[in-house]
């Protein structure tokens, strides 16, 4: 129970830098409470579908892929947000990006931005993997197999009733002579007007 605790609130905790870095790229062009609204959106995406558990495998690797898609979302806008604080006006156009391009800033940015959706995503996900809340397999494949079960019961049960039913009918033909089971209704016929069957020829 503490490990939850502890591991969602660090979750939380490293979801509040990259929200803020989110609204910091956003803002210029969007205006800030376009900014905030984006930057929680984001984070509370890929949070909420780190716990999600879909009955249907289809929907639960769509969420997926959904979640990977708003943690780079949030990654890429921590870097644009990073990258022109380190460099002013760096952003503002394609001469100014061109004349003030740096790597080993770029470099920084991306080191520093990427972490924190990165472990906050990760956190989520290994909360979710602990609770044990895994998908339920798909109805479909469980109502087939529950038919091919029952399926093979029936036949096995079948297979076993005529064999039950070969034995009795053999054990009732026996020789007179001799008492050998006899397999057909013919030779206990033969073996009763001579009074013997083949196996013992009245020895």
């Amino acid at each position: 129970m503490k490990f939850r605790i502890l591991a969602t609130f660090s979750a939380l905790l490293l979801s509040a830098p990259s929200a803020l870095g989110v609204q910091r790229a956003l803002a210029p062009t969007r205006g800030d409470l376009a900014g905030w609204l984006a930057a929680v959106g984001i984070e509370l995406a890929y949070l909420s579908l780190a716990f999600a558990a879909f009955a249907d495998q289809r929907r639960q690797r769509l969420a997926s892929r959904v979640a990977r898609a708003a943690v780079l979302t949030a990654i890429t806008l921590n870097v644009l947000a990073d990258y022109a604080a380190r460099v002013p006006a760096g952003l503002s156009g394609a001469a100014q990006f061109l004349a003030t391009f740096d790597w080993l800033l770029l470099a920084l940015s991306v080191l520093e931005s990427a972490p924190l959706a990165t472990l906050a995503y990760t956190l989520a996900t290994l909360l979710h993997t602990h609770s044990g809340s895994h998908p339920q397999p798909d109805a479909s494949h469980t109502a087939q197999h529950t038919a091919h079960t029952d399926t093979h019961t029936a036949q096995h049960t079948a297979h076993t009733d005529t064999h039950t039913a070969h034995t009795q009918r053999t054990a009732s033909y026996r020789c007179p002579h001799c008492g050998a089971a006899l397999a057909k209704q013919q030779q206990y016929a033969a073996a009763l007007r001579y009074g013997h069957c083949g196996k013992c020829k009245g020895k």
